[in-house]
């Protein structure tokens, strides 16, 4: 059997072959003979205590020796089996063991505001890591696993201004879960885990992070309706370019009900968060619920009903929000080529003092001609009922998308007419909120929040279950410019490149008037010799007044964007062009150009590159924001117990409100030999974010043996 002793591994060490030992702590760092004589001289006090342990590996082997693998068929004796030892009540699986010794050097520096503090460290670790599992009287009653990975650790560090301290630390990490009544169909599971994770991810650097967990959860498992409920409780605490900890509690039900014309789901999820970073805390409840149904209405199946209900209730120390949501979606197959979808959706947002209410209805009629032409036409109604007014809004569109096989390639062809009348009543200016309102953040992305005139101090983000809201000049900052308001994304918060996040506001809401909006849409996409691809789009938005005071910035938008890429087996090249013309939010023109290239001379080595270059130019104020950046990847397997690996990216982005760069180098070799595994790495991080006049340079060196005693 091989060992599988749980431990961290950076991504270019996942493809390894199973039963390694993997890295659970990933550091760097500079060894001395002085402090080779200190981790000696403290060495064989971890041996003696580690001893009961290697005293269990040896036993079992010398019983395997001296008995054969066969199972006595006397229960009443506790006898050494191929795969571990059991007896008449219990079943210890064969343990998989390994110890592992390593030596860290860290030296940091940080600046903030001109003033600089440096920070090193030398540190010894002596690890031992323990995974086995099995059952207790009977499989059928109880089956365990344990993970035991005792650490051990003497450093000595250095801090500003002059400060020496030696410390002795123990750090226990584990994972133990346990599983009662496995074939009844009521299941009990309980969990328990404390274990230490390093992050290296590139425009990020190295971060770590040490999570505890425990809970339950219980599993009915009632052919009618099973059903699952449970708790769980973390605690987070992560050290890098910032310091965050994390508190949160979780309480979940999933039940399901199937029968042969659908199935009905039902999830509800109760949450306490509680975020501290850099001293700042935030605290948020969150209650969310949700209850789908899909199903059949005709037995051919061609006619289907899917509904969706849900209640969400969230709670921090800016915004109390509750919406309600019901969701009805009918899909009607006529023929072949015909189909046509109804929906109804009502929700109502309550914010603090406010609510508005939607009513929404909706028909549309697809029709497929000849395998190439497909037609829709729709209409629908949206009625906003607010707590000083109304928006009732009447819609009808029409598109048609067209396609066909042309000579080495594809044809893709479309266009839309949509037209909207709405009308207003109520207040002439009132304030509205906003809350949930999705959007995408990114080094390269625009995020504009969807209406101007917005109190900034109202603003609160958080991630798509709302369970993590992110705080202001670590994570983001907001720029006001006139009466629009933009999002930075920042590259070293805890929000991630592309990621998703719902944002919540207030914002002045204009006087009552009527107006139609009519938005045409035109494009074409098509492939040629398999590697080209082209695109182009033109959207072109014209708003007219009809009755009442006209809002101050009009729509009158034409947007244009287009795309080339020529992709081949080992390049990957792509040019995105955009240049959006409006007058309800900022106008800018933007390029970029994105690279990748994966080379593989021999089957032992591998090279990867990956870069973009693009900048944006703001045209009511000449703003210009140049960005650019490059991730490298290198493998080499110099011999079958030699393996060398680099890691590299740099990243820059320079404008008149954000000036920050990132670069960083992993660099490690691995060596085998038998049971015995060496590592010797380096790794460099330099973050500088200059809008915020903060600096942060790491290096880290690190040199590890392991032993793997089976």
């Amino acid at each position: 059997m091989q060992p599988t002793i749980r431990m961290h591994h950076t991504a270019s060490e996942k493809n390894d072959s199973p039963g390694k030992y993997d890295d659970k702590k990933s550091s760097y760092n500079n060894c001395n003979r002085g402090i080779m004589y200190f981790y000696c001289s403290i060495f064989p006090v971890a041996v003696i205590s580690l001893a009961p342990l290697l005293f269990l590996l040896v036993k079992p082997m010398a019983a395997q020796a001296a008995a054969p693998y066969s199972v006595s068929a006397d229960k009443s004796q506790t006898i050494w089996t191929r795969d571990g030892l059991e007896g008449n009540s219990f079943f210890i699986k064969r343990p998989a063991m390994g110890v592992a010794l390593t030596y860290e050097y860290k030296d940091e520096s940080r600046t903030t505001s001109g003033s600089t503090a440096k920070d090193s460290y030398h540190r010894f670790k002596e690890r031992v890591g323990f995974k086995t599992d099995g059952w207790l009287y009977h499989p059928a009653l109880m089956q365990y696993s344990l993970l035991f990975e005792p650490e051990w650790i003497q450093s000595r560090e250095h801090r500003d201004p002059g400060e020496t301290a030696k410390i002795v630390s123990f750090s226990p990490d584990y994972a133990l879960t346990a599983s009662f009544l496995q074939q009844k169909p009521y299941t009990v599971d309980l969990f328990a885990s404390r274990l230490e994770y390093p992050i290296w991810a590139a425009f990020s650097g190295s971060t770590e992070s040490i999570t505890e967990t425990y809970g339950s959860t219980v599993r009915l498992k009632y052919e009618i309706l099973p059903a699952t409920f449970g708790y769980t409780h973390t605690e987070t605490e992560q050290s890098g370019y910032y310091n965050s900890q994390n508190i949160r509690d979780d309480y979940h039900l999933t039940a399901r009900h199937q029968n042969p014309r659908g199935n009905t789901t039902l999830t509800s999820t109760y949450s306490e968060d509680q975020r501290t970073t850099q001293g700042i805390t935030t605290r948020i409840n969150t209650f969310n619920n949700s209850l789908t149904n899909n199903h059949q209405l005709t037995d051919d199946k061609r006619v289907n009903l899917n509904s969706f209900l849900s209640y969400r209730a969230q709670q921090n120390e800016s915004l109390d929000t509750e919406n309600f949501r019901l969701k009805e979606l009918l899909n009607w197959r006529h023929k072949k080529n015909l189909r046509s979808n109804y929906s109804f959706i009502y929700d109502r947002q309550q914010s603090g003092e406010t609510h508005t209410d939607k009513t929404s209805l909706g028909a549309n009629l697809t029709h497929l001609l000849y395998e190439n032409l497909t037609t829709e036409v729709g209409s629908g109604v949206d009625l906003y009922n607010y707590s000083d007014g109304e928006e009732n809004a009447f819609n009808t569109h029409l598109d048609f998308a067209y396609s066909r096989p042309i000579p080495q390639g594809t044809l893709n062809l479309n266009m839309g007419w949509n037209y909207t009348y709405t009308a207003r009543s109520g207040a002439d200016t009132s304030v509205t909120q906003v809350t949930n309102e999705p959007h995408t953040m990114g080094p390269a992305q625009e995020t504009y929040l969807d209406n101007y005139n917005v109190d900034p101090n109202s603003i609160i983000v958080t991630n798509t279950p709302g369970t993590i809201v992110y705080i202001e000049n670590i994570d983001y900052t907001v720029d006001v410019t006139g009466d629009f308001t933009r999002i930075h994304y920042l590259p070293f918060g805890a929000i991630t490149a592309g990621q998703q996040v719902m944002i919540s506001y207030r914002y002045l809401r204009d006087s009552a008037y009527d107006d139609g909006l009519l938005t045409e849409t035109y494009g074409f996409n098509t492939t040629l010799f398999h590697d080209w691809q082209l695109s182009y789009n033109y959207i072109r938005s014209k708003q007219n007044i009809l009755s009442g005071q006209a809002p101050d910035n009009q729509i009158d938008d034409s947007v244009h964007r287009a795309r080339i890429r020529y992709n081949i087996r080992w390049s990957d090249t792509a040019l995105n062009f955009e240049d959006n013309n409006r007058q309800s939010s900022r106008a800018y023109t933007r390029w970029e150009i994105l690279e990748t290239l994966n080379y593989r001379p021999t089957w032992h080595m591998y090279l990867a590159v990956k870069g973009y270059l693009g900048q944006t130019s703001y045209k009511d104020n000449d703003e210009v924001k140049d960005f650019y950046g490059v991730v490298t990847t290198f493998d080499w397997l110099l011999a079958r117990w030699c393996k060398f690996h680099l890691e590299g990216y740099y990243s820059s982005i320079r404008g008149d409100l954000e000036q920050t760069t990132n670069s960083g180098a992993k660099a490690g070799f691995e060596f085998r030999y038998r049971i015995w595994k060496a590592r010797l790495s380096y790794d460099y991080t330099n973050q500088n974010n200059l809008s915020t006049e903060y600096r942060r340079r790491e290096q880290l060196f690190r040199f590890e043996i392991i032993r793997i005693t089976w």
